[in-house]
Parts: C-alpha cells; sequence; structure tokens
C-alpha cells in the first residue's frame, strides 16, 4: 500500500508541475500560506484629551491592526529569501490547501521588546514549530542597506526563519510529496467533502493519513486544479496590495517603534529622578497599556507632525475593489481583504459545482 501512495505521489506531482502556479525550481521546495497575526490582548481605546484625531482613524488602533499585516509580510521576506521554500504567501484567513501553514499571536509590542506565538502545521497535520518567541529591540545597520537584516527584531524573526528551514531540510521526497499530495486532496475537501471524504482520515490528535489515492486522470482532481489556478487570481492581488501596504507603512511604524522607545526611555528617567518606579499608577512603563503609552507619545507632537509622517492614513491603509475574471463573468469584490476573499472563495465553490454538473 505505501509502495501504491508513493508511486501515485510521483506521478501526482508531474501533472502538478504543469500548473502555471508553479514554477519547476519551487517543485523542491513545499509552499507556504502565513496568516495575518492576531493580538493576544489589544487594549481597550480611550479617548485622548486634546482628541488629535478622530476615532475612526485613532492611532492605537491603525498601530494594531497595522502590525497584524506588517509582522507576517516580514516573516514571508525572511522565508523567501531563505531559499529553503516555495512560494510564501501572506492571506487574511487560513488556506484550507496549505502544503504549510503559519498563524502567529502578537502578546507583547511596545517598541522594546516582540513577544510573538508562532504556530506552523503542514498539510498531514505535522507541527513543525509551536512556541513563543521573545526579542529586545537592536537598532543597527548593515553596508549593503539591506532592510531586512537592519529590522529592530532581526534576530528573533531570525531564529523563527532557521528553525522552520531545518525542518524543511529534513524533509525527504516522499514525505515532501505525501505533504503536496495531502494539501490539494484537503483542498477539494474543503470544496466537495462528499468526494474527498473518502480520501483521507484525520485522527483527533490533527494528523491527517491517506487512506486510498485518486486516479492520476480523475476528472474530479483536474476541476480542483482548474478551480485551484483561478483561487491564485485572487492571491495574486492580495500579494500585489499587502507588498505595497508593507512599503508604505514599514517605515511610519518603524518611526513609531523609535518614539516607543524614545518616550518610555525618558519617562523611566523622569522616574529614577522622582526617586519612583511608579508611573501613571503602573509599576514600569514598559508595562503600561499600549493605548496610555501612545497617548502619551500622541500628545507630545503636534498634529501637523503626525499628518506629515502620514500615520493617519497610512495606518488605516485598506484594500481598493478588485476585478477578476472567470470564464464570460467580470467579478468586482469590495470590502476588506477578509471580506473580498470570503466572497472570492464563494464564487469558486459555485463555479466548482456548476462545472461538475
Amino acid at each position: 500500500m505505501r509502495l501504491q501512495c508513493f508511486l501515485w505521489t510521483c506521478r501526482f506531482l508531474l501533472m502538478v508541475s504543469t500548473s502555471q502556479s508553479k514554477a519547476a525550481s519551487e517543485e523542491q521546495f513545499l509552499d507556504v500560506s502565513i496568516q495575518t497575526f492576531s493580538h493576544a490582548e489589544a487594549p481597550a481605546v480611550k479617548t485622548s484629551k486634546t482628541e488629535p484625531f478622530s476615532k475612526k482613524a485613532d492611532p492605537v488602533q491603525a498601530v494594531l491592526a497595522s502590525e497584524t499585516r506588517l509582522l507576517p509580510m516580514y516573516l514571508r521576506y525572511r522565508l523567501e529569501k531563505s531559499g529553503s521554500f516555495g512560494a510564501v504567501r501572506v492571506l487574511p484567513s487560513l488556506d484550507a490547501g496549505s502544503e504549510l501553514k503559519i498563524t502567529g499571536q502578537i502578546i507583547k509590542s511596545d517598541g522594546f521588546v516582540l513577544e510573538l506565538a508562532i504556530k506552523a502545521v503542514d498539510s498531514t497535520g505535522r507541527i513543525w514549530l509551536d512556541r513563543v518567541f521573545n526579542g529586545t529591540a537592536v537598532s543597527s545597520q548593515t553596508l549593503s542597506a539591506d532592510s531586512l537584516a537592519e529590522d529592530d527584531f532581526s534576530q528573533m524573526f531570525g531564529q523563527i526563519t532557521t528553525q522552520l528551514k531545518q525542518r524543511a531540510t529534513q524533509l525527504n521526497a516522499q514525505q515532501l510529496g505525501m505533504i503536496k499530495s495531502v494539501a490539494l486532496l484537503r483542498y477539494g475537501l474543503g470544496l466537495v467533502p462528499a468526494a474527498f471524504a473518502t480520501y483521507l482520515d484525520e485522527s483527533a490528535t490533527g494528523e491527517v493519513n491517506l487512506k486510498r489515492m485518486p486516479a492520476t486522470d480523475d476528472p474530479l482532481l483536474k476541476r480542483i486544479l482548474d478551480v485551484r489556478e483561478k483561487e491564485y487570481q485572487f492571491i495574486d492581488v492580495v500579494d500585489e496590495e499587502y507588498s505595497r501596504f508593507y512599503d508604505a507603512v514599514k517605515p511610519l511604524y518603524d518611526t513609531w517603534r523609535t518614539g516607543e522607545r524614545s518616550l518610555i526611555s525618558e519617562t523611566r528617567e523622569a522616574s529614577k529622578e522622582r526617586g519612583s518606579t511608579k508611573t501613571n499608577g503602573y509599576t514600569s512603563v514598559a508595562d503600561s497599556p499600549l493605548e496610555l503609552i501612545f497617548n502619551n507619545y500622541a500628545e507630545s507632537m503636534q498634529r501637523e507632525e503626525w499628518q506629515e509622517l502620514g500615520l493617519k492614513e497610512g495606518f488605516t491603509n485598506e484594500i481598493e475593489p478588485t476585478e477578476l475574471q472567470t470564464n464570460d463573468s467580470l467579478h468586482r469584490l469590495t470590502g476588506t481583504f477578509e471580506q473580498q476573499y470570503r466572497e472570492w472563495r464563494g464564487i469558486l465553490a459555485e463555479l466548482f459545482a456548476l462545472d461538475a454538473k
């Protein structure tokens, strides 16, 4: 049975290699899907006395929302640079057909310290990584002006990348093929559960095993590949938007980090001079809620200075309406990344149902 599965996997990989979404040079690598991060505990936002911003463009919520996109994008660039993975994508929600999916939660982020809970699981349910990473900001410059290496938390993200790279290089051809095969079958399971439920068996612990294989010329499998190709159309749009967002907002986010550290350092020094370890009712400024630190920092700057930095507009950037062509139909998607992605997945499911008739 194992030999049959392995032979099928080899034939299956040959068929998948013809897919336009995968370059030939990436066939020996796993594709990675990174879901936008979440915050472990988003602080309640209080209205500033001076009200430098409207509630719609609250700076605290803007930074919190931006971190959930910026940090996974930075991880994506680090994984791409490692040369150990295929296509690396940041998505607004989990991809059912991910070969390797990564989720992250921001536990702490105050400019000085960044604490992330990172989990990486492949399509077979094998856990690659599940731990909390802690990093302390280190400002640095490189002779090559490498923006990735000069990030304040480059060392911590380097640890994450190294551990994932080590796991990837340990895979043999059979394991790699199995992960890719299961990923596509799980994608099919998400679209038509009744048709693909017989191929996979998921244990109580989340591990997925292959019960049997579909024929390589199965028309249902071919339709799944076609639908997957159409989904990549929207993913390409999301990728472009996230990249544009990263380029525009990352410098502003770095400015915010620097300002946070400056404010915390100055307040700590002021506390020492007063002979007290308490500031604003907290044992240390570093333990104060993000909204308190941010509001203090915001009030220390003039409104014009904030507008010049572009924080108000940059941190609240949203995706533009997207138009995608499928066969003879033109679809216009509106709303946030998440809303457009859900709408597009619904359209694909409908197209698959029509093709199957």
